[in-house]
């Protein structure tokens, strides 16, 4: 009877640890947990999407899938009427009539890319 408790409650600690993506690395952003970010990356069928918008920066996030995350990143601004200027370590130069702006990016776990920059574009 013991060894069934046991066994229990480690499916038990399993789900909650599976539903919470406790072993996901921090997010760099408080607004929102793991789990929401997971479930919109999912839903996205690879694309990219917005996390949320907070310190004045949007925070959007895309599936690496070989290199499928920078293209769209340009993509996105492409479609905001910037063009793509130069990449310059993890951050990417666009460029439209008023000036430029450099969107940083940030590996969050080995499958997905984070992308933040200023609100204003």
């Amino acid at each position: 009877m013991r060894k069934w408790f046991i066994f229990g409650v480690l499916v038990l600690f399993g789900v909650i640890l599976t539903y919470s993506k406790v072993y996901y690395p921090p997010l760099p952003i408080n607004s929102v947990s793991k789990s929401e970010v997971f479930n919109k990356v999912k839903k996205s069928n690879g694309n990219i999407v917005k996390i949320t918008e907070e310190k004045s920066y949007q925070w959007h996030i895309s599936e690496m899938n070989q290199g499928r995350a920078y293209k769209n990143l340009k993509k996105l601004m492409t479609d905001k009427g910037w063009s793509f200027k130069e990449q310059v370590g993890s951050g990417f130069v666009f460029k439209n009539e008023q000036g430029e702006i450099t969107v940083l990016s940030e590996m969050w776990t080995n499958k997905y890319v984070i992308f933040h920059f200023l609100i204003e574009i």
